[in-house]
Formats: C-alpha cells, structure tokens, sequence
C-alpha cells in the first residue's frame, strides 16, 4: 500500500505538476489549490522538464489544462504559471500554442515578456499566433508607459513592435496589430507610424491606424477619427467610436452624440458610442445619457447603465487623486 502524500510533498512544484496533469487526464474538473500553487513556484529553468511531463497529455487535455489555468489566473491573484505557458509556445498543436500565448498575456512577468517576444519575432510561427503575441506585447507596452512593469525588456518590446510594424514583407493583420499595439509608445516616431499606416490603401493598416489613434490618448487625432466616424467602412467606425472613447477627451463628446441623429448608424455602432460616452464622462456625455436610460432597445439600456457606472467610477478616482494631493501640484 503506497504511502499518503504529506502536504509538504504535495508543495513540491515538479510533484504538484504531476498530480495536476494525472487529474486533467483522468478527467478531473477542479485541480486541488495546493498543486496549483506548487506549479506557480517551478523554476523558470524547468521549461524542458514542463513541456516533456505535458507531453504525457492528448493535445484536447493539453489545451484544457491551459484553458483552466488561464481562467485560474484571470480570477486569482497568488498564481504565477509563466513557465508552464513559456513552455507550451513550442507545441505541436498550433491551438495550444495560441492559448498559451493568451495565458502569457495575462501573467505579467518578465519571463512571460520575453517568451511573448519569441513567439512575435518567429518567423516560422503561425501568423494568427504571432498576432496574438504581438497584441500582448501591446498592452506590456502599455505597463511599461504607466511605469506599472519593470524597463528592463522596454526597448526589446518597443523595437520588436516597431520592426513588424514597418516591415513590407510582414503579413498586413500582423503589421496591423503591430501598428495598433505600439500607438501607446511615447516616441517621436509613433505619429508618423500612425499616419503612414492611415494613409494605407491595405484595409487592415487604416484600420490598425485609427486604433492607434486610441490607444494614445492623444487628442491630436480627434479630428482624423470625426471624419472615420462617417466612414463607408462599418468597422472603421466602430474602431473610431472607441478610439474616442479612449482619448477620453470631452471634445469627443459631440462627435458621438452626432451618431444618434445618423439614420445609418447601426445598433453595434450606438452600443460603442454609449460606452465611449461613459469613458469620456463630461457633462454632456452624462446628459446624454442619461436621457438614453429610457431607450426602447434592452441592450442599449444596459449599455448605458454600464457606462453611467463607469463615469461614476471616474469620477471617485479623480477624487480620490485629487484628495491624495496636498500640496496642490495639480493646480500649477
């Protein structure tokens, strides 16, 4: 009769790996929180050891594993699994590759940066998976901006985005995500990045463009995305609707509004101005909507109630910012 497992066995990480990958394959639905923990601590040098232990799986449980840790550590703070996301970008099975990518995405670490970067400068990689990496780059780029993630991969992550972006040979989706990824950047060149990629006859470049805009909060190119409002292009101007939105400017306001008089504006379109209202949360934009909380459409309604509950929430950070200043600096 085999000996039951001490908890102090059941902490080791490499122990707690195999325990977790015997229950995805007898079928088990919830993974016990100690072996989940134990595999949040493997050392980041045990990719090899990772990649041959889940190598034990068919590719469906392989996948499934990663689709639940993903899930776990969307939900939980106290779980680290870069090393077994790192470890799965190498997989035969393109889908895992994927979701592994998706789960680096979400783990913040500097192990996960540089796994991200690997799979985005891969030329022999899949382009769908390259393009997800590259959109994760995107918003690491973006901590990196609001100091919130360690400089240390900065210039690789910039340079990387920067490369694809301008690189003809490229697939034009990749370079399009690249575009839209590095419009959070704060370099002399993002503009003119921007603007090249607008002035594209590549559908995906314009579109990758007016995300940019966007993502830079810059109101510079608020005038560029009135005129996408109005576009032939149905998802070039939802992608302006939200640009907008993240400028978050109140000069954005009006030009919303507009498309709630525009016979040809869709019910998807009215749904983004709503919630690009409630990001910009000025006067007007709460005006607006709260005359719309009567709107005969359901979804609508909800729309609004959610972008009311945003700009209230802007509201008590800008507050709170404002009660964490004693000594006025905001006003000199």
């Amino acid at each position: 009769m085999s000996e039951p497992i001490s908890h102090q066995d059941a902490a080791e990480p490499v122990d707690g790996l195999r325990r977790v990958i015997a229950a995805v394959a007898s079928g088990q639905i919830e993974l016990e929180p100690d072996d989940l923990h134990a595999v949040s601590r493997l050392a980041p040098d045990s990719a090899g050891l990772v990649s041959a232990q889940l190598a034990q799986l068919e590719s469906m449980s392989r996948f499934a594993l990663l689709e639940q840790l993903q899930r776990i550590g969307s939900e939980f703070g106290g779980y680290d699994f870069t090393v077994v996301f790192a470890a799965m970008i190498t997989d035969d099975d393109a889908a895992v590759r994927s979701l592994a990518v998706n789960g680096l995405a979400i783990c913040e670490t500097g192990g996960a940066t540089k796994a991200l970067l690997a799979v985005a400068n891969s030329e022999e990689e899949d382009s769908d998976v390259r393009r997800e990496a590259v959109t994760a780059l995107g918003e690491v780029a973006m901590r990196l901006e609001l100091g919130w993630a360690s400089g240390e991969d900065a210039d690789d992550v910039v340079d990387c985005l920067h490369t694809i972006a301008e690189d003809v040979r490229e697939d034009d989706e990749l370079r399009a995500s690249a575009v839209s990824a590095v419009g959070v950047v704060t370099a002399d060149w993002v503009p003119e990045l921007i603007e090249e990629a607008f002035q594209s006859d590549t559908a995906a470049l314009h579109l990758g463009a007016v995300q940019a805009m966007g993502r830079s909060a810059d109101v510079y190119w608020l005038p560029v995305l009135e005129g996408a409002l109005v576009a032939e292009d149905e998802d070039e101007r939802l992608a302006a609707v939200q640009a907008i939105g993240e400028i978050g400017s109140e000069d954005g306001a009006p030009m919303l509004l507009e498309l709630f008089d525009d016979p040809s504006s869709s019910e998807e379109l009215i749904q983004g101005a709503v919630a690009a209202l409630g990001e910009i949360g000025s006067e007007e934009a709460i005006e607006e909507l709260q005359q719309l909380r009567t709107h005969p459409d359901p979804t609508v309604r909800a729309t609004v109630q959610t972008a009311l509950e945003e700009a209230a929430s802007l509201d008590d950070l800008q507050d709170l910012g404002a009660a964490r200043d004693p000594f006025g600096w905001r006003n000199e």
